[in-house]
Protein backbone atom coordinates (compact mmCIF):
# COMPACT_ATOMS: atom_id res chain seq x y z
CA UNK A 1 0.00 0.00 0.00
CA UNK A 2 1.05 3.82 -0.86
CA UNK A 3 0.61 7.04 0.42
CA UNK A 4 1.25 10.50 -0.95
CA UNK A 5 2.49 13.61 0.85
CA UNK A 6 2.02 16.89 -1.38
CA UNK A 7 4.33 19.90 0.32
CA UNK A 8 4.87 22.59 -1.23
CA UNK A 9 7.69 24.99 0.44
CA UNK A 10 11.62 25.23 1.02
CA UNK A 11 13.72 22.55 3.07
CA UNK A 12 12.10 23.95 6.39
CA UNK A 13 8.51 23.27 5.29
CA UNK A 14 10.09 19.70 4.48
CA UNK A 15 11.61 19.11 7.48
CA UNK A 16 8.57 20.74 9.74
CA UNK A 17 6.39 17.55 7.72
CA UNK A 18 8.62 15.11 9.32
CA UNK A 19 7.19 14.31 12.47
CA UNK A 20 4.06 14.07 10.63
CA UNK A 21 5.46 11.49 8.35
CA UNK A 22 7.18 9.72 11.00
CA UNK A 23 3.96 8.95 12.89
CA UNK A 24 2.23 7.84 9.68
CA UNK A 25 4.86 5.31 9.27
CA UNK A 26 5.14 4.27 12.80
CA UNK A 27 1.09 3.63 12.72
CA UNK A 28 1.52 1.98 8.98
CA UNK A 29 4.76 0.41 8.66
CA UNK A 30 3.81 -1.62 5.85
CA UNK A 31 2.77 1.50 3.47
CA UNK A 32 5.45 2.98 1.09
CA UNK A 33 5.44 6.77 1.60
CA UNK A 34 6.18 9.12 -1.29
CA UNK A 35 6.05 12.93 -1.66
CA UNK A 36 5.57 15.87 -4.11
CA UNK A 37 7.59 19.01 -3.34
CA UNK A 38 8.55 22.02 -5.14
CA UNK A 39 12.13 21.21 -7.01
CA UNK A 40 14.26 23.20 -4.42
CA UNK A 41 13.00 21.40 -1.95
CA UNK A 42 14.01 17.87 -2.96
CA UNK A 43 17.21 17.67 -1.47
CA UNK A 44 15.02 16.57 1.92
CA UNK A 45 16.05 13.27 0.51
CA UNK A 46 18.89 13.52 2.06
CA UNK A 47 18.57 14.45 5.18
CA UNK A 48 15.61 11.61 5.99
CA UNK A 49 15.10 7.74 4.80
CA UNK A 50 11.59 8.26 5.26
CA UNK A 51 10.06 8.71 1.52
CA UNK A 52 10.49 5.82 -1.14
CA UNK A 53 10.25 8.50 -3.20
CA UNK A 54 10.74 12.67 -3.39
CA UNK A 55 9.14 13.74 -6.95
CA UNK A 56 9.34 17.26 -7.96
CA UNK A 57 6.88 19.66 -9.23
CA UNK A 58 7.34 23.93 -9.45
CA UNK A 59 4.04 24.81 -7.96
CA UNK A 60 5.31 28.40 -8.48
CA UNK A 61 5.11 28.66 -12.42
CA UNK A 62 2.96 31.54 -13.48
CA UNK A 63 1.05 28.61 -14.97
CA UNK A 64 2.01 25.10 -14.29
CA UNK A 65 1.31 22.48 -16.17
CA UNK A 66 -1.97 20.52 -14.68
CA UNK A 67 -1.62 17.51 -16.46
CA UNK A 68 2.12 16.45 -15.59
CA UNK A 69 0.97 17.63 -11.81
CA UNK A 70 -2.31 14.66 -12.39
CA UNK A 71 0.24 11.96 -13.64
CA UNK A 72 1.99 12.26 -10.75
CA UNK A 73 -0.27 11.48 -8.72
CA UNK A 74 -1.80 8.85 -10.64
CA UNK A 75 1.79 7.27 -11.27
CA UNK A 76 0.75 4.53 -9.10
CA UNK A 77 -1.79 3.96 -6.87
CA UNK A 78 -1.78 5.80 -3.42
CA UNK A 79 -4.89 5.00 -0.96
CA UNK A 80 -3.75 8.19 1.09
CA UNK A 81 -3.08 11.40 -0.43
CA UNK A 82 -2.08 14.02 2.22
CA UNK A 83 -1.97 17.57 1.37
CA UNK A 84 -0.36 20.02 3.61
CA UNK A 85 -1.42 23.67 1.19
CA UNK A 86 -3.54 26.10 3.43
CA UNK A 87 -4.89 27.50 0.15
CA UNK A 88 -8.38 26.73 -2.33
CA UNK A 89 -5.58 25.32 -4.80
CA UNK A 90 -3.93 22.84 -2.47
CA UNK A 91 -7.86 21.65 -2.43
CA UNK A 92 -7.85 21.57 -6.22
CA UNK A 93 -4.94 19.10 -6.26
CA UNK A 94 -6.98 16.66 -4.87
CA UNK A 95 -9.70 17.10 -7.85
CA UNK A 96 -6.31 15.01 -10.05
CA UNK A 97 -6.01 12.32 -7.65
CA UNK A 98 -7.97 8.76 -7.67
CA UNK A 99 -6.85 8.21 -4.26
CA UNK A 100 -9.45 6.96 -2.04
CA UNK A 101 -8.76 9.43 1.22
CA UNK A 102 -7.69 12.63 -0.01
CA UNK A 103 -6.69 14.81 3.85
CA UNK A 104 -6.24 18.23 3.63
CA UNK A 105 -7.05 21.71 5.20
CA UNK A 106 -10.72 23.13 4.95
CA UNK A 107 -11.10 26.14 3.25
CA UNK A 108 -14.80 26.58 2.86
CA UNK A 109 -17.45 24.85 1.33
CA UNK A 110 -15.62 23.51 -1.57
CA UNK A 111 -13.05 21.38 0.64
CA UNK A 112 -15.92 19.07 1.33
CA UNK A 113 -16.15 18.20 -2.10
CA UNK A 114 -13.03 17.82 -3.07
CA UNK A 115 -11.35 16.15 -0.09
CA UNK A 116 -12.96 13.26 1.58
CA UNK A 117 -11.49 14.18 5.26
CA UNK A 118 -11.24 18.20 5.41
CA UNK A 119 -9.21 19.25 8.42
CA UNK A 120 -9.91 22.41 10.68
CA UNK A 121 -6.52 24.57 10.30
CA UNK A 122 -4.97 25.44 13.23
CA UNK A 123 -2.03 27.74 12.96
CA UNK A 124 -1.92 29.07 16.75
CA UNK A 125 0.54 26.38 17.03
CA UNK A 126 4.30 25.08 16.06
CA UNK A 127 3.97 24.41 12.19
CA UNK A 128 5.23 20.69 12.99
CA UNK A 129 1.96 20.19 15.04
CA UNK A 130 -0.13 21.80 12.51
CA UNK A 131 0.91 19.44 10.00
CA UNK A 132 0.22 16.41 12.29
CA UNK A 133 -3.37 17.71 12.75
CA UNK A 134 -3.65 16.20 9.46
CA UNK A 135 -3.71 12.88 10.38
CA UNK A 136 -6.40 13.44 13.11
CA UNK A 137 -9.05 11.74 10.79
CA UNK A 138 -6.96 8.94 10.72
CA UNK A 139 -5.26 8.52 13.89
CA UNK A 140 -8.07 10.38 16.18
CA UNK A 141 -5.28 9.46 19.66
CA UNK A 142 -2.95 11.58 18.12
CA UNK A 143 -5.06 14.75 18.61
CA UNK A 144 -4.09 14.04 21.94
CA UNK A 145 -0.81 14.23 22.09
CA UNK A 146 -0.34 17.06 20.19
CA UNK A 147 -1.97 19.48 22.67
CA UNK A 148 0.82 18.18 25.37
CA UNK A 149 3.67 18.11 23.38
CA UNK A 150 5.63 20.20 20.65
CA UNK A 151 6.47 17.32 18.20
CA UNK A 152 9.88 18.14 17.32
CA UNK A 153 11.59 17.37 14.29
CA UNK A 154 14.31 14.79 13.80
CA UNK A 155 16.57 13.78 10.58
CA UNK A 156 19.38 10.98 10.55
CA UNK A 157 22.72 11.77 9.40
CA UNK A 158 24.72 8.62 7.67
CA UNK A 159 27.86 8.04 9.57
CA UNK A 160 30.24 8.95 6.30
CA UNK A 161 28.77 12.39 6.71
CA UNK A 162 29.43 12.70 10.14
CA UNK A 163 32.98 11.39 9.77
CA UNK A 164 32.98 14.16 6.80
CA UNK A 165 32.72 16.52 9.56
CA UNK A 166 35.12 15.73 11.63
CA UNK A 167 37.67 15.35 9.04
CA UNK A 168 37.03 18.78 8.27
CA UNK A 169 37.01 20.82 11.29
CA UNK A 170 39.52 18.63 13.33
CA UNK A 171 42.58 19.90 11.41
CA UNK A 172 41.55 23.17 11.71
CA UNK A 173 40.74 23.33 15.34
CA UNK A 174 43.07 20.92 16.96
CA UNK A 175 45.04 23.48 18.45
CA UNK A 176 41.80 24.79 20.42
CA UNK A 177 39.83 21.23 20.85
CA UNK A 178 39.18 22.90 23.84
CA UNK A 179 36.95 25.87 22.82
CA UNK A 180 33.00 26.25 22.34
CA UNK A 181 32.45 25.56 18.39
CA UNK A 182 30.10 28.12 17.79
CA UNK A 183 28.39 27.97 14.23
CA UNK A 184 27.10 31.42 12.47
CA UNK A 185 24.54 31.12 9.44
CA UNK A 186 23.67 34.49 8.79
CA UNK A 187 21.79 33.80 5.04
CA UNK A 188 18.12 33.65 3.73
CA UNK A 189 16.62 31.79 0.97
CA UNK A 190 17.32 34.12 -2.13
CA UNK A 191 13.91 33.02 -3.02
CA UNK A 192 12.29 34.70 -0.05
CA UNK A 193 14.49 37.76 -1.05
CA UNK A 194 12.65 38.35 -4.27
CA UNK A 195 9.44 38.14 -2.90
CA UNK A 196 10.02 40.80 -0.61
CA UNK A 197 10.09 38.38 2.10
CA UNK A 198 12.72 39.85 4.45
CA UNK A 199 13.91 38.26 7.46
CA UNK A 200 17.76 38.41 6.94
CA UNK A 201 19.84 40.60 9.95
CA UNK A 202 22.44 43.60 8.77
CA UNK A 203 25.74 42.68 7.79
CA UNK A 204 26.96 45.30 10.67
CA UNK A 205 25.34 43.70 13.39
CA UNK A 206 26.94 40.34 12.13
CA UNK A 207 30.18 41.80 12.60
CA UNK A 208 29.80 43.33 15.45
CA UNK A 209 28.81 39.73 17.18
CA UNK A 210 31.62 38.30 15.91
CA UNK A 211 34.08 40.75 16.58
CA UNK A 212 32.62 40.27 20.47
CA UNK A 213 32.71 36.44 20.49
CA UNK A 214 35.86 36.28 19.33
CA UNK A 215 37.76 38.35 22.63
CA UNK A 216 36.90 35.85 24.32
CA UNK A 217 39.68 33.14 23.62
CA UNK A 218 37.28 29.80 24.60
CA UNK A 219 34.90 30.61 21.52
CA UNK A 220 35.63 29.33 17.97
CA UNK A 221 33.45 30.84 15.25
CA UNK A 222 33.02 29.51 12.28
CA UNK A 223 30.54 31.39 9.34
CA UNK A 224 28.93 29.32 7.47
CA UNK A 225 26.89 29.65 4.42
CA UNK A 226 26.27 29.00 0.31
CA UNK A 227 26.46 30.98 -2.92
CA UNK A 228 23.26 32.51 -1.97
CA UNK A 229 24.89 33.72 0.81
CA UNK A 230 27.56 35.40 -0.92
CA UNK A 231 26.85 39.10 -0.61
CA UNK A 232 25.78 38.86 2.96
CA UNK A 233 29.63 37.29 3.91
CA UNK A 234 31.30 39.65 1.39
CA UNK A 235 29.92 42.73 3.61
CA UNK A 236 30.35 41.18 7.34
CA UNK A 237 34.30 40.64 6.09
CA UNK A 238 34.30 44.28 5.28
CA UNK A 239 32.61 45.17 8.42
CA UNK A 240 34.62 43.49 10.60
CA UNK A 241 37.14 45.28 12.91
CA UNK A 242 40.62 43.08 12.51
CA UNK A 243 42.96 43.08 9.76
CA UNK A 244 44.69 39.88 10.78
CA UNK A 245 42.49 36.82 11.03
CA UNK A 246 41.91 35.43 14.58
CA UNK A 247 42.99 32.07 15.30
CA UNK A 248 39.92 31.22 16.57
CA UNK A 249 37.74 32.79 13.62
CA UNK A 250 37.06 30.10 10.05
CA UNK A 251 35.23 30.79 6.86
CA UNK A 252 33.69 28.09 5.88
CA UNK A 253 31.18 29.76 3.60
CA UNK A 254 33.47 29.35 0.41
CA UNK A 255 33.05 25.51 0.55
CA UNK A 256 30.35 23.89 -1.99
CA UNK A 257 28.38 22.12 0.82
CA UNK A 258 25.31 19.82 0.38
CA UNK A 259 22.39 20.08 2.67
CA UNK A 260 23.49 16.76 3.99
CA UNK A 261 27.36 17.94 4.54
CA UNK A 262 25.49 21.09 5.96
CA UNK A 263 23.84 19.50 8.53
CA UNK A 264 26.61 17.22 9.24
CA UNK A 265 28.80 20.62 10.54
CA UNK A 266 25.89 21.52 12.15
CA UNK A 267 25.73 18.29 13.91
CA UNK A 268 29.41 19.05 15.33
CA UNK A 269 28.63 22.61 16.58
CA UNK A 270 28.49 23.40 20.17
CA UNK A 271 26.03 26.43 19.05
CA UNK A 272 24.00 27.66 16.01
CA UNK A 273 23.32 31.26 15.65
CA UNK A 274 21.28 32.59 12.48
CA UNK A 275 17.91 33.87 10.99
CA UNK A 276 14.99 32.01 10.32
CA UNK A 277 15.94 30.16 7.89
CA UNK A 278 16.82 26.44 6.64
CA UNK A 279 19.94 26.58 8.93
CA UNK A 280 17.76 26.81 12.14
CA UNK A 281 15.49 24.08 11.74
CA UNK A 282 18.01 22.09 10.65
CA UNK A 283 19.50 22.74 14.15
CA UNK A 284 16.01 21.74 15.68
CA UNK A 285 16.07 18.64 14.17
CA UNK A 286 19.35 17.55 15.10
CA UNK A 287 18.96 19.00 18.99
CA UNK A 288 21.31 21.45 18.74
CA UNK A 289 21.21 24.87 20.86
CA UNK A 290 20.13 27.76 18.71
CA UNK A 291 20.15 31.33 18.60
CA UNK A 292 17.52 32.99 16.04
CA UNK A 293 17.23 36.33 15.01
CA UNK A 294 14.05 36.83 14.25
CA UNK A 295 11.68 39.67 12.66
CA UNK A 296 8.42 39.68 10.94
CA UNK A 297 7.66 36.06 11.36
CA UNK A 298 6.39 34.38 14.49
CA UNK A 299 9.03 32.24 16.27
CA UNK A 300 5.81 30.45 18.48
CA UNK A 301 5.28 28.87 15.21
CA UNK A 302 8.82 27.93 13.83
CA UNK A 303 10.46 27.13 16.79
CA UNK A 304 8.98 24.35 19.73
CA UNK A 305 8.80 25.56 22.54
CA UNK A 306 12.56 24.08 24.36
CA UNK A 307 15.38 25.79 26.18
CA UNK A 308 17.71 24.46 23.72
CA UNK A 309 16.42 26.79 20.86
CA UNK A 310 15.91 30.64 22.00
CA UNK A 311 13.96 33.25 19.60
CA UNK A 312 15.27 36.89 19.56
CA UNK A 313 13.34 39.53 18.43
CA UNK A 314 12.02 43.56 19.15
CA UNK A 315 10.08 43.36 22.07
CA UNK A 316 7.29 46.09 22.28
CA UNK A 317 6.17 46.04 18.79
CA UNK A 318 2.74 45.87 18.08
CA UNK A 319 2.92 45.37 14.22
CA UNK A 320 4.96 42.13 14.62
CA UNK A 321 4.82 39.17 13.79
CA UNK A 322 3.00 39.64 10.64
CA UNK A 323 4.06 37.73 7.70
CA UNK A 324 1.99 35.12 6.71
CA UNK A 325 -0.84 36.50 9.06
CA UNK A 326 -1.77 40.03 8.10
CA UNK A 327 1.22 40.23 4.91
CA UNK A 328 2.35 38.26 2.43
CA UNK A 329 5.67 40.12 1.99
CA UNK A 330 7.47 42.81 4.09
CA UNK A 331 6.53 46.54 4.26
CA UNK A 332 8.50 49.45 3.74
CA UNK A 333 9.99 49.78 7.31
CA UNK A 334 10.89 46.75 8.61
CA UNK A 335 11.60 47.63 12.30
CA UNK A 336 11.47 44.21 13.75
CA UNK A 337 14.81 43.64 12.12
CA UNK A 338 16.35 46.36 14.44
CA UNK A 339 17.52 43.74 16.88
CA UNK A 340 21.04 44.94 18.64
CA UNK A 341 23.48 42.57 19.05
CA UNK A 342 23.51 43.20 22.62
CA UNK A 343 20.30 41.21 22.48
CA UNK A 344 21.91 38.01 20.96
CA UNK A 345 24.71 38.41 22.68
CA UNK A 346 22.62 38.30 25.69
CA UNK A 347 21.01 34.76 24.23
CA UNK A 348 24.41 33.48 23.24
CA UNK A 349 25.65 33.88 26.62
CA UNK A 350 22.80 31.90 28.07
CA UNK A 351 23.32 29.00 26.11
CA UNK A 352 27.18 28.97 26.36
CA UNK A 353 26.31 29.08 30.41
CA UNK A 354 24.19 25.94 29.57
CA UNK A 355 27.16 24.02 27.83
CA UNK A 356 29.48 24.99 30.73
CA UNK A 357 26.87 24.28 33.39
CA UNK A 358 26.42 20.61 31.82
Amino acid sequence: MRALFINPGGIGDQILLLPTVKIFKENFPDYQIDLICEPRSAIISELTNLYRRVKVFDFKEKNPNIFKLRELLRARYYKYLILTGSSYKANLIALLSNSEIKIGFYKGIFSKLLLTTPVILNTNQYTANVFVDLLTPILPAIEKRIKIESLIPEIKLPPTSIEWAKETLNPRIKERYFAKKIFIHPGVSKLSIEKNILKGWAAKNWAVLIDKLLENNDNTVILLGGKDDAEIIAEIHKKLSFFVKPKNFFDFSSFDLSIEKLAALISSSDLLICVDSAPMHIAVALGKKLVACFGPTDPKKLLPPNPRFIAVHVDNLSCRPCLFDTRRESCSTPQCLDVTPELMLDAIKEQLELIIAH
